[in-house]
């Protein structure tokens, strides 16, 4: 059944994986003529996301991202004028990357390119974090289904590692580890959706095998990895389980859910006492 659930998922994804972009840039540290010059790059960044098609099997994700750019200065390298920057892209959900070594040059009037055998600074750093996106969410519709993913986003970084601006690339690197490795949370994440989906069609047994696969899943990621990621997802999600399983009068699952989650243990045990 979960098979069948994936593929129809599957073929009803056609079109673009980005939807709603917004970015904002904070260049404060910047000279004037530096300002006039990265003027575009808001326009640049959102385009560059969403004219393209990263991958042709999951086409209408419509992943809504919010990026925030602050520059911290110009330096030269090479001759060549390299802005530094951190930045910070979230879907406003559970994605959430914060990159603190941003190295780039940036041609006015120009696009942002990107080339999956030429290495661009900036094309290839926004690329990474398309892919990772993209591998994040298609997790979320199919079973390992972001494997192709994190491995484009692998390729861009080794790459990256090798080219002259190779600063952050191999924490880059180290972050999609961290993440593609993590199978507990990557089975966690899909048997929420899929009990959330079974759950709505009215199939409780169906969803509550899930979210025991679900736990399954959390329960490696607090015994093996950092619990970062695992955070988050908790924290974009606690009301829904909170509530899903109060329902389905799951009271040992708010219970585990408020060990493992103290943040929200009184969101979970308002559901067990409301009773």
């Amino acid at each position: 059944m979960r098979i069948a659930l994936s593929l129809f998922f599957t073929l009803n994804l056609l079109w673009g994986q980005f939807g709603q972009i917004n970015v904002s840039i904070d260049d404060r540290l910047l000279r004037s003529s530096e300002r006039q010059k990265i003027s575009p790059i808001k326009n640049d960044i959102a385009r560059f996301f969403s004219s393209r098609s990263w991958n042709e099997d999951f086409r209408n994700l419509n992943i809504p991202l919010n990026i925030s750019l602050v520059f911290q200065g110009t330096a030269q390298k090479g001759g060549i004028e390299t802005f530094h920057a951190q930045i910070l892209i979230s879907d406003g959900v559970d994605i959430r990357f914060f990159d603190k070594s941003v190295q780039f040059y940036y041609n006015n009037g120009g696009t942002i390119h990107f080339d999956p055998v030429i290495f661009e600074p900036l094309g290839s750093f926004l690329a990474f974090y398309a892919n990772m996106c993209i591998a994040y969410y298609i997790d979320t519709y199919d079973f390992f289904g972001g494997n192709h993913s994190f491995d484009q986003a692998r390729e861009i970084a080794l790459r990256g590692i090798a080219s002259d601006f190779s600063k952050g690339w191999n924490n880059r690197m180290q972050l999609l580890k961290e993440i593609s490795d993590n199978k507990g949370l990557r089975e966690a994440r899909f048997a929420y959706y899929v009990a959330t989906e079974f759950f709505e069609k009215g199939s409780p047994d169906d969803a509550l095998k899930e979210y025991a696969l679900m736990f399954e899943g959390l329960e490696k990621v607090f015994r093996q990895f950092p619990t970062g990621r695992a955070i988050y997802f908790l924290n974009a999600h606690h009301r829904d389980l909170a509530n899903k399983l109060q329902i389905l009068g799951q009271d040992r699952m708010l219970n585990r859910l408020a060990d493992m989650d103290p943040s929200h243990r009184d969101v979970y045990l308002y559901q067990i006492n409301k009773k």
